[in-house]
Order: structure tokens, then sequence, then C-alpha cells
């Protein structure tokens, strides 16, 4: 432990601003305080002491009482600077992975929705893993990048989610992997790379005892991310006596850790939590007048060290011989066992996977002790699993203006700063105003719980006829039957009016579907079909939604693929592929991605002017059976722009192969599909580099996942696949001249 050097005499400065009481924020006292205060009793608690900010956490039974809670801290003046929104992510071998993956729990959604409609912007405090104690064991290089990756696509969405309501995320640490500094930054950096820099770096001193001996170290790694870091006591060898989660003051680090924090230069949101099953305002006192005792002694005006109030106060209260924390047997409160069960929310717990409903909820993040941790690709690192940044979180929150009128702004609005969102936190008994609605048409979100089996809508039958009883037994007969027709008409039509008007769902066979299992992408794919059908587009499958098991329905397109040798010829004509992909991306420049969408972006593109396909090939066009054509797999979808998607089908249809390669053939196959795609003169000049470009970065994406050590890349890999396309994008290369004449002649 190296103490850094001081830059001013401490009996010379004046304690910083950020140091104060009433600048600091209050954390985890709505689901351990042992007296069970509510929503008023606890906005009250805080101004008593003399706190002015919470970072609420909850359990399933709090949501029910968020309005109230949220009225309670406007009455008593004490702003929301913080919501916990853990998002753990599923380790590779679970059953139900695919459904959890990348998703926001619904519980959250109406959280972070209720808060913006009600004027607050809270911080997302988050986490994506409930590691051990202690160092995790070493993981090699390119496994740990290949799990910051997924990491950054597991909370690409939340942030998004965030950004759109004018909220940051704060990601912190809960031991292993992915509670390491460099990690925590590596995956902020990726973050901020793919645009999305309203993320930083909360840094929860309880649960990383291992790093307080390097804390100054620690602090310089994550620098300008960090924008929050959570005290509490410090005790040297916690892991072993089990004194983890203390009040500050009471370890024996503690004053360390003022010196590393002062000394830093950092300033930032300090926050101090009531972890434990006291009472809370009891803990948070004595956290306090740890903090303000250690402040004196580091300024050099020393003291005796405060009386505490709790004299037992280490959480968890004991630990077994064998070094396993073991919960206390009463309460709601006792404490997970393992990292499956903190997960048992989204898992359904030992009875085995379940469908999540709308209020299940993720275990707060310190009501769990992990336990053995499980089985991954790359040894014991927990069941978590992610190019450089050019501007940090910090700076980003400083600097960026809050959105108030998201009909008007821009489609991903700016993260607003801290003291932008002080200034305009509504105090008193004030109206909240919350930003304005997006005017735009609803489109489904991804499936987050159960949803309805797809039948169809239930349309009010008419009313029964009366009859005129007529002399015979004909007439009646007769009239009953005008009457039926009459009826079965009118339900045909209210049923075909609704499905037109409300999309209903609608009646659908097994025969008609592919059912697809939800991923991160689902959601963003579901509202770029609905679109094409809107459109007026009949080139791409329909989408309808999902099913009761939340998987993914998309039409399945009847008829030939144009790969196949039954497949009429005109199905590979150059120039017709070149029709139908400007009929497509015409379609496709009206689109508007909705806020929480998520695309795949293995293969970056030179540009990003409108969602396009990026796959068009012989192997996803499907011929129907009056002749026209389809465009079927639209899972890699994503930014990109026309030529981008034109070089990928120009080596598809010309083909631009090496091996067996007739350039004659090629040049003039690829010239009919420009032609038939209608490009100019600057556009086909454009084209020509990217034909290379786009064959070089298939073999870049290949090279970077057989890194994973994951099927289907390595086996992909080991059949020589990366070493065509790289032969490809050399041959293209060397050809350029003829591809130019080719289009320019």
């Amino acid at each position: 432990m190296t103490l850094p050097p001081r830059v001013v005499p401490p009996s010379q400065a004046a304690i910083p601003d950020w140091c104060l009481r009433d600048q600091m924020a209050a954390s985890h006292l709505v689901a351990h305080d042992a007296l069970r205060r509510g929503p008023r009793e606890r906005a009250q608690m805080l101004r008593s002491i003399g706190i002015h900010k919470i970072v609420w956490d909850w359990r399933e039974e709090h949501l029910a009482t968020f309005d109230a809670e949220l009225d309670a801290l406007r009455h008593h003046q004490v702003e929301l600077s913080g919501m916990w929104t853990p998002l753990p992510m599923p380790a590779y071998e679970e059953p139900d992975y695919a459904t959890r993956f990348g998703i926001v729990p619904t519980a959250i959604k109406t959280l972070i929705t209720e808060a913006a409609r009600r004027g607050y912007a809270p911080d997302l405090w988050t986490q994506i893993g409930f590691g051990q104690q202690g160092a995790p064991a070493h993981v090699p290089e390119h496994a740990h990048r290949a799990e910051v990756d997924r990491a950054a696509d597991h909370l690409a969405g939340l942030a998004r989610l965030a950004r759109g309501h004018g909220m940051c995320v704060v990601l912190t640490n809960h031991g292993g992997w992915a509670g390491q500094p460099r990690t925590l930054v590596d995956i902020v950096t990726e973050l901020a790379r793919r645009g999305l820099g309203n993320v930083g770096i909360g840094f929860r001193l309880q649960h990383a005892h291992h790093l307080i001996a390097d804390l100054d170290h620690h602090l310089r790694t994550m620098d300008e991310h960090l924008v929050a870091v959570m005290l509490s006591g410090a005790d040297a060898g916690a892991e072993l006596t089990g004194r983890v989660i203390l009040p500050f003051g009471a370890g024996s680090r503690d004053r360390w850790v003022t010196h590393a924090l002062l000394e830093s230069g950092w300033r930032g949101q300090l926050v101090i939590h009531a972890v434990g099953q006291d009472d809370s305002q009891a803990r948070l006192l004595d956290s306090l007048d740890g903090w303000e005792w250690s402040l004196d002694r580091f300024f050099r005006h020393p003291r005796p060290r405060p009386t505490p109030r709790i004299l037992e106060p280490t959480w968890p209260p004991r630990a077994d011989w064998t070094g396993r924390v073991v919960p206390p047997a009463r309460g709601e409160h006792a404490l997970r066992a393992d990292a499956v069960l903190a997960n048992r929310a989204v898992t359904g717990g030992a009875s085995g996977p379940r469908a999540p409903t709308p209020h299940t909820v993720t275990p707060s993040p310190d009501t769990h002790v992990p336990g053995p941790r499980l089985p991954t690709p790359y040894g014991q690192v927990g069941p978590e699993r992610q190019p450089p940044r050019t501007e940090s979180a910090a700076a980003y929150f400083r600097t960026q203006p809050v959105a108030t009128a998201h009909a008007t702004a821009p489609t991903q609005p700016a993260a607003p700063t801290r003291a932008s969102r002080r200034s305009t936190m509504p105090t008193g008994n004030a109206p909240a105003t919350g930003p304005a609605r997006h005017p735009t048409r609803s489109v489904a979100l991804p499936p987050l719980s159960m949803r309805p089996t797809i039948a169809p809508r239930p349309v009010p039958r008419p009313a029964a006829p009366t009859f005129d009883l007529g002399p015979t037994r004909r007439q009646r007969r007769a009239e009953r039957e005008e009457h039926e027709r009459t009826a079965r008409e009118a339900t045909k039509a209210a049923r075909h009016a609704q499905r037109e008007a409300a999309r209903g769902p609608e009646r659908i066979g097994h025969h008609d579907v592919r059912i697809v299992a939800p991923d991160p992408y689902t959601g963003a794919i579901h509202a770029l079909l609905l679109h094409l059908e809107d459109a007026g587009f009949r080139g791409a499958p329909r989408s309808f939604g999902w099913d009761n098991k939340g998987r993914h329905l998309v039409e399945f397109v009847p008829g030939t693929r144009a790969d196949h040798t039954k497949a009429p010829e005109a199905a590979l004509d150059a120039a017709r592929i070149g029709r139908f992909m400007r009929d497509m991306h015409d379609a496709l420049e009206s689109f508007e991605p909705p806020d929480y969408a998520l695309w795949f972006d293995g293969l970056p593109p030179p540009g990003h002017d409108l969602i396009v396909h990026h796959d068009i090939a012989p192997s996803n066009i499907v011929v129907r059976s009056d002749g026209t054509l389809v465009a079927i797999d639209w899972d890699a979808a994503g930014p990109g722009t026309r030529l981008w998607d034109l070089a990928y089908a120009a080596h598809a249809f010309a083909p631009l192969y090496q091996a067996d390669a007739d350039i004659s053939e090629a040049s003039g196959r690829l010239r009919r599909l420009v032609d038939g795609y209608g490009l100019d003169d600057a556009g086909r000049k454009q084209l020509v580099p990217l034909l290379a470009m786009r064959s070089q970065r298939m073999y870049d994406y290949l090279d970077k996942m057989r890194a994973t050590g994951q099927s289907p890349w390595t086996d992909l890999w080991r059949h020589g696949i990366g070493t065509v396309w790289k032969a490809d994008a050399q041959w293209i290369r060397d050809h350029s001249e003829v591809w130019e004449r080719a289009l320019l002649g």
C-alpha cells in the first residue's frame, strides 16, 4: 500500500463540497430496515439526519408503493438520485439463456417509465454478476475481450432505454470478474464506442475488500469513468473474518480509504448504505459519523472515534468453518444461497424454469451471498461473462443537456448532467411535469412476460334478430336465413376491420410460422418487419409478435429458395435482384428504430444511413409460387448503407469468388445488378472499394469469433471458411480496375 503524494497540506485545505452530508446519498434502506418504515416515514427520517438524496432499492412488494414513494420524496424535498435496476447476465449453459440475455425486465421498464413520467431522471444502478469475494481467477485476454463484448450487448438495451428518458446508467461491482476495475472500465468504454456514453462506474467498497490495499491505483484505473463511490467499512482480512459489510468508520482501513479518495483529486457522488437487519437510521448515522470523524483526522482536527449505535454491525452476521457465509433463518431478508437462486426471479428457482411475470423481479444486489460458481468455458470466473473510448462517462454527464421534448428531440437524446437534474427536480408540492411522449405509433416490446396465446380477437356478435311472425313457415324460414347471412357478413367485416386497424393477433397454424427463440435483437426485428408491412413492401415475412413462451413468431414463406436446384432461372437474375433491393431500401428509408432497438453489429459498416438486411444472398431469397421474391432471415439486420448492403449481394450474385472465377461473366453480372438497382455514376465509383472491404470484414469477424473458442465459429474456421473470405477479399482488390470498367464503361 503506497500513499499518494499530497497536493495540498490537509491543514490548509477546506472540506470539499462533495464530502458534505447534504451532498451524499443513502441506499439500501427500503428492503433492509428492521423498523419497516413506509415511504413517508423514510423520507422524513432522511431529512431529519441531513440526507437529501436517495438511491432507491426495492423488492417485489415495494413496486405497488412506488407512486407513494415518489410523492413522499417530493413532499420532504428528497432527491431521487438513483434507482436499483440489477441486470445479472445469464451463463451460457443455463437452459433459458436466450430468453434472458440482453432483456430489460418489465418491472424495471415500468419503474423507469413511471419515474420519467413524474419528472425524475435518476441514475440506474445496475450490475451484471454476483461474484465471490476475493480476487477472481485469471481470464485469458481473448476470453476477457469476448466477455466484454457480450456484457456490452447485454447492457446496451438498458443504456438505450435510459438515454431515451434522459437518464444515466451506473455500472457497479459485486465481486468476481465483472467487479474488477479493469473489467468495468472496458465495458463502459465499449458501450461508449457504440455511442452509449451515458454509462459510468459506481464503485462499492463492500464488494472490493481485496482491492482496498491498492485503492489509489484502482481509482486511477477507473479515472473519469468513476461517477460514484459507495462507502463501507473496510477491514483487513474481511474475506476470512466475515466482517464484510460494516458502517464506515468501523473498519481498520477506513482512514486509508479517506486519504486515497481525497488525494486522488476525484469528485463525484458519495453513497452510504444501510445493509443489515438493524434500524436504518442508526446504521446510516454510524457511517456518517465515521466519515466525518475520518475527515477531521485527515484535515488535522483529531477527535475521539464516535461511539457506534450498532454494537455488532457486521453483515452478514457470521461464517461457518468452510468460509461460506451462513444466512439468518428469519424473515424475508434471508440471503440467497448462490448465484442461481439470486436469479430465481427469472429462472424459476429449484423447481425449474418458468416464464417471468410482469412483477417478477431480480433480488437486490446486497441480499445475495455467492456460493459455488457455475461452470464456464473460461474456468472459475463466475456466472458473469466485452476499441478505445473517445469520451468519458463523467465528462458526458457533466456536459450533455437535458432532453426535454421527445417529440422534437433527435432519435437518440443526450444524457443529462447531474447539475441540470438537480435544477429540474420537483421539490415541495410543485407539480411534476414529465417529458413529452414521442408521437410515433407504439411498437411491441421484446417478450418479458407471459404473452397471450395467439387466437382471433373476440368480436361481439350482432344482437339476435327479431322476426315478424308471418302467416307461413316458408316466409319465416326465408327471413331467418336472410338475417343469418347479414349477421355472418357483418361479423366477417368487423373482424377484418379490427385486424387492419389494431393489427390484432390472427389465427395462424404451425405451418404458417417460424418459431424463433428470443434474443437481444428480436424486438427490433419485430418493429422492422411491421414497418415493411405497413409500407406495402411484400418482399419480407410478416411478424406475428410472440407466443405465450416468449418466442418470436415470424411468417414462414412458402416457396423455393434461390439457391435450390429446382429454383426458376429468373431467381438468380442479377438485374431482378438489383430492382428488388432498390424497392427494399426505399421502403426501409422511412423506418425509425424504437429507442430500445438492439442490432447485430459484428460487421461494422462504413456508415449508418438506414437499417439494412446485411445478408442478401441466394440462400436468403425465396421465390413464391406467384414468382415474387422475399428476403428471409433478417437476424443480421442493423445500421448500414445502401452500398454496403449492395456490396455483399454483389459477392453472392455476381459472384465475386476467387475459386473457379470467371472474371468476364462476374463483371457482366455485377453490371446488371447495379443497373437493376439504378445506381448513378457517383454511387458506382463508391461501390468499387466496398466490394473488397465487405469480404475483408467477413474474415475479420470470423477471426474475432473463433478466438472465443465457441462453436460454430471454431468449426467454420477449422473448415477454412475464414481463409476463403480473406482470399476473396484480396482477389477482388487485385481486380478493382476490372470492376470499375464494368460499372462505368
